[in-house]
């Protein structure tokens, strides 16, 4: 496994990333129950909006920096394109088939495109394609258990980035991220998204 590679500022960093997290837990406990709308009188809604957006992008720009060596490891040995990685998330999302006209929609390609990329997935035993029963010019489009596992794979990399991180946290740092997250996390859409061995 590739070592987290320290960034110079690492303690700035951190910060960034605390600030994002925290900020969201802030702006939400300072709101009245059903009021998403709410600020302070002194500070307007599109500053506090401005400044979380920034915080969130500090997160996002640390994590893709310092925490996805792994996944760019797995994806190198796995010869896919990020594209492909979507689409294959797509697909395991989708409680039906798609066609190959929504599988282009899903990843914002040509359906030429979709095409050569579902033939290089179905080639490499990561899709299945199957011509629809009742119209046969339609192709329809879905997982297999190869695809599920390249799947696990790269969420385990992505994983794996992120604990290496958390390993550099002293006490307090996880006891206030444990905190925020925790806020977070009672959204149903963002508990959706943790590992399926932590929902």
């Amino acid at each position: 496994m590739r070592a987290l590679a320290a960034p110079p500022a690492r303690h700035h960093h951190r910060r960034d990333c605390f600030c994002a997290i925290l900020a969201c837990v802030q702006v939400t406990e300072t709101q009245p129950a059903g009021d998403v709308t709410t600020t302070t009188a002194s500070t307007p809604p599109s500053a506090v909006d401005d400044d979380l957006a920034r915080d969130l992008y500090a997160l996002i720009v640390f994590v893709h920096k310092h925490c996805n060596a792994d996944l760019f490891e797995a994806l190198g040995a796995l010869e896919l394109t990020l594209t492909q990685v979507k689409l294959l998330h797509h697909l395991e999302d989708q409680p039906r088939e798609l066609t190959l006209k929504e599988a282009a929609e899903r990843v914002h390609v040509s359906l030429p495109a979709a095409s050569r990329m579902v033939d290089d997935l179905v080639r490499r035993g990561f899709a299945q394609r199957r011509e629809d029963e009742e119209d046969r010019r339609m192709k329809r489009v879905c997982l297999t258990d190869g695809g599920r596992t390249v799947i696990r794979r790269l969420n385990a990399a992505r994983l794996s980035g992120l604990e290496q991180f958390t390993k550099t946290l002293t006490t307090p740092e996880r006891r206030s991220l444990a905190a925020a997250l925790s806020k977070l996390l009672e959204r149903d859409d963002v508990a959706a998204c943790r590992p399926e061995d932590a929902q």
